[in-house]
């Protein structure tokens, strides 16, 4: 107009300017939101692509069965070879201790021990204590749980189980390892009397060893303990050996649990932030359902704890659900016409 001022007109000028400046700024924003998305989208998919063949390997390796084939000496620890088995070809006896079973809820090992004696003469009855040890001799009294086994002079062949406890903390799932120290002692009655079992005496009469025969564990190298170390003041036997077990999950499980967790958070989290409001209130249950369903993939056997894996999906979905939520208010702060908050006009 003719009686606006050069200052009226440079205020109409500027108040014009800030539409276009401001969406220029939010433009800028969203650019920049979206290549940190893409370069974390980019480095998960590198951590994919190194992280599948570890696992693929592992399956490998469970689906052969190559763990149940290896046997390893007791109390040694060293896995057997065939020139040990040419050694001690010699022994009188052979037995095997191998892990069948994990209770997670219980905290329990089930042992199969079996074996067969071939001996000249009379064979010498043998009495083996099965016990679950600690490293606690310094301030324990009373034996550990232990389970008796008797081998008569006329038993051939033999095989009987074992229940033990073992130490392990099963929410920790799949990153839940268990460990057992197996500790044996026992006694050998023949024509000359009834003497512990040492080393000195069972070498070249007996031959033992240990193995894994668990399908959803993997065992470590047993480690040779020395039983002095588990043997407390008060215990009435001593130790033949002591061994260290330690049970773990195959390495695979770990991976596509971390990998199947970061996918789906991904995925939920993106369907949050880009699907229309009125889509994602229809489709939440199924959204929430489907995050739920990959518990069944992630935790094939039953475990009767609360696991990490609980944990970790319903921390997704509820990630989810306050994201709807949000969501939800910014729409019906749009349709009612509300101002946002913080918001103040300027002044011309």
């Amino acid at each position: 107009m003719a009686n606006d001022t050069p200052a009226d007109a440079g205020a109409e000028s500027a108040s014009a300017d800030e539409p276009e400046e401001s969406g220029h700024t939010r433009h800028r924003r969203v650019r920049i939101l979206h290549r940190m998305a893409w370069a974390q989208a980019m480095l998960l998919l590198v951590v994919v692509i190194i992280a599948l063949p570890i696992a693929f390997r592992s399956m490998g390796v469970q689906l052969n069965d190559s763990q149940v084939r290896t046997l390893y000496l007791f109390p040694e620890g060293t896995p057997l070879t065939d020139q040990t088995v040419e050694t001690e070809s010699k022994s009188e006896s052979f037995y095997n201790v191998a892990a069948i079973d994990i209770d997670e809820g219980a905290g329990t090992v089930t042992l199969a021990v079996s074996g067969q004696r071939a001996c000249s003469e009379d064979c010498p009855t043998m009495k083996f204590n099965l016990i679950s040890l600690d490293d606690d001799a310094d301030i324990r009294r009373a034996l550990p749980p232990s389970v008796p086994m008797v081998v008569e002079s006329s038993d051939q062949i033999f095989s009987a189980t074992a229940q033990l406890p073992l130490r392990g903390q099963p929410s920790k799932y799949p990153f839940d390892d268990y460990v057992l120290w197996l500790g044996i002692s026992g006694s050998r009655t023949d024509a000359e009397g009834t003497k512990p079992l040492t080393e000195d005496n069972i070498r070249g009469h007996a031959f033992l060893t240990v193995q894994n025969q668990l399908r959803d564990f993997t065992m470590k190298p047993p480690i040779e303990i020395n039983p002095d170390r588990a043997q407390a003041s008060a215990d009435v036997v001593d130790f033949f050996g002591v061994q260290e077990l330690r049970f773990e999950r195959p390495i695979h499980m770990k991976i596509l649990t971390v990998l199947l967790l970061l996918l789906i958070t991904v995925s939920a989290l993106t369907a949050v932030a880009m699907r229309d409001v009125s889509d994602l209130i229809v489709g939440v249950g199924s959204l929430v359902i489907g995050i739920w369903g990959v518990r069944s993939i992630l935790v094939p056997q039953p475990i009767p704890v609360v696991t990490s894996v609980d944990l970790a999906l319903s921390v997704v979905i509820l990630f989810v659900l306050l994201g709807l939520l949000l969501r939800t208010a910014q729409h019906l702060q749009r349709t009612a016409e509300l101002p946002f908050v913080g918001r103040h006009d300027k002044k011309s």
